[in-house]
């Protein structure tokens, strides 16, 4: 999602400046738009995703105007009493070139550089036309991204010209700084035979990552198994990777070669291993370190030559911390270690995917810019899983025809409908009003946490040392209290939790909140230590939870 920026404070005043703004920090653009002498102009649909930040800002409603375009009588410009205001105003006109000539006149007769900063919502046919006239984009300012800071992504040799990287443009797609990354991290991997750990969230692509560097890698000459270490009971998963002999329990009527044996030359993919108990993570240490296995019921020891890459969604250091995972085991796993960062990170991204995924299932009709733009403006929690999933839906509802935001909110509004139900009818099935029930809690129990992760955000990784705004601070307690009562509220009734470990964490991170506004962390350093200490854990947890109840991993 991008705006228009005017600057009477620039030399090249008359060129705009196209800028993106960022999902994740909105106030970056707020700032960069807020200076005397600025007009800025943008769709509707990025104001909405904005307005809350702008009306804080105390930017003045001029309304709403149709094909009389006087910037100067609309925002009041006559008005020598409010002309030192911030103001905001709508335009509706479909007339490309009266817009245009009214701009212009008011930009240069009645704009100075000590004026307020104004802001225009205009239709996306008046935005793409003065978009394409000429505007440069901005160049980055404030803190650069995680992947710009990194020195080792500096310092890493990675040759444009490989083929490597040019068959991983198209495979892991985009052209941000965080992808390109990626990439090379993968480039990287792919030359060596060293553990890798591959972190990320759900629906990243952790597991595209992981066969890229098997395929391109020196021990793709052997085979490749992934196996999924959430989805086996631990007596299944050792039987699995490590084998068995004949007659050791009922049903194992002949010996079996285990995963990590079968892979001898090749590579073995650990996938949610972040999810292992701790009997099975000393298995696996024993294994990577020493080489060896033994089947479940032998006393023979099997040497075994494998490549081990490992992903997890989970947040590892803060598991050591809490001692549910070895710190040995991760020293052993990550010699090689890579990110996949969720799309919030890095949005310019989603259009390319967007179309990336939209072609390769033959579809006749296009996807419009303004819809690849509308897309940008959600945070997609389920990541490129989730955007893949909501192309295929829009196809399995309306056909093979270009896609509007209409449809996708149309999709999303009744979905929700459909969660939210809850009278009883005659007729009605018990367990259908209670499957129902349970989808609505849990619902609103994913979006009470990602409210607080949001709130929470700008003081967990504000400035080490610096005292937290008396003010703000005292905003985001009320924020938490108002939550702390929601979740009180849902906590009633543990059963529409359908898994008491999800009630049960929940509980916990409810009171971990309760607590925290009784002691509030004076610095934003405090903060940070209060949610990587557990609430993190817990949030990763209670959302994983959810995820498997909602989308069908266990029967409700």
């Amino acid at each position: 999602m991008q705006v228009l920026i005017y600057s009477k404070q620039k030399a090249d005043q008359d060129v705009p400046i196209l800028a993106d703004l960022d999902p994740v920090n909105k106030m970056r653009l707020i700032e960069e738009m807020n200076h005397q002498g600025t007009l800025c102009l943008m769709t509707g649909l990025v104001f909405e995703s904005i307005r809350k930040q702008i009306e804080k800002a105390g930017y003045i409603d001029c309304g709403e105007k149709n094909e009389k375009i006087d910037l100067k009588r609309a925002f009041r410009f006559d008005e020598k009493g409010d002309r030192n205001k911030s103001k905001w105003l709508k335009f509706s006109t479909s007339n490309i070139g009266a817009f245009k000539r009214g701009l212009s006149a008011f930009y240069e007769k009645h704009y100075t550089d000590m004026d307020p900063s104004c802001l225009i919502l205009v239709p996306e046919a008046i935005f793409e036309s003065l978009r394409c006239k000429g505007a440069k984009p901005l160049k980055k300012s404030g803190k650069p991204s995680g992947a710009e800071r990194d020195s080792l992504f500096k310092l890493m040799v990675i040759p444009e010209s490989s083929p490597l990287i040019k068959k991983l443009e198209h495979v892991y797609i985009g052209t941000s700084i965080e992808v390109q990354h990626t990439r090379a991290l993968i480039y990287r991997a792919s030359l060596t035979d060293s553990p890798v750990l591959i972190l990320g969230e759900s629906g990243t692509g952790k597991d595209v990552i992981a066969s890229q560097i098997y395929e391109n890698s020196n021990s793709s000459k052997g085979r490749f198994y992934r196996v999924n270490c959430s989805a086996l009971p631990e007596t299944l998963l050792e039987g699995e990777l490590f084998g068995y002999v004949k007659g050791i329990f009922t049903g194992a009527g002949t010996d079996k070669t285990g995963l990590l044996q079968a892979a001898t030359g090749g590579t073995i993919f650990l996938d949610e291993i972040g999810d292992l108990s701790l009997p099975s993570q000393v298995k696996i240490l024993h294994a990577v370190e020493n080489k060896v296995i033994r089947k479940i019921g032998s006393n023979e020891s099997i040497p075994i030559d494998v490549r081990i890459i490992t992903a997890t969604n989970r947040n590892l250091d803060a598991m050591m911390k809490q001692g549910t995972f070895r710190d040995d085991l991760y020293y052993r796993i990550s010699t090689f270690r890579i990110n996949a960062h969720p799309l919030r990170e890095h949005p310019e991204d989603i259009p390319l995917l967007a179309k990336a995924y939209w072609a390769k299932k033959n579809r006749k009709s296009e996807l419009s810019a303004s819809f690849l733009e509308y897309l940008k403006s959600y945070q997609w929690p389920g990541n490129v899983r989730e955007l893949n999933s909501l192309l295929n839906s829009l196809v399995d509802y309306f056909g093979d025809i270009p896609p509007s935001q209409a449809h996708v909110e149309a999709i999303r509004s009744s979905r929700q409908e459909t969660l939210v139900q809850s009278k009883t009818r005659e007729g009605d099935d018990p367990a259908q009003i209670m499957k129902i029930k349970s989808q609505n809690v849990l619902i609103s129990v994913q979006n009470i946490l990602r409210s607080i992760k949001i709130e929470m955000r700008p003081f967990i990784y504000g400035t080490p040392g610096q005292k937290n705004n008396p003010k703000i601070s005292d905003f985001l307690k009320k924020f938490i209290r108002r939550q702390v009562a929601q979740l009180d509220e849902l906590c009633l009734e543990p059963t529409f939790f359908v898994r008491m470990d999800i009630f049960k964490k929940t509980a916990r991170y409810r009171f971990l909140l309760d607590s925290s506004n009784a002691n509030f962390p004076e610095t934003s350093e405090q903060l940070n230590a209060l949610w990587i200490h557990e609430l993190q854990q817990l949030d990763d947890d209670i959302n994983q939870g959810i995820m498997e109840v909602l989308w069908g991993k266990i029967d409700m």
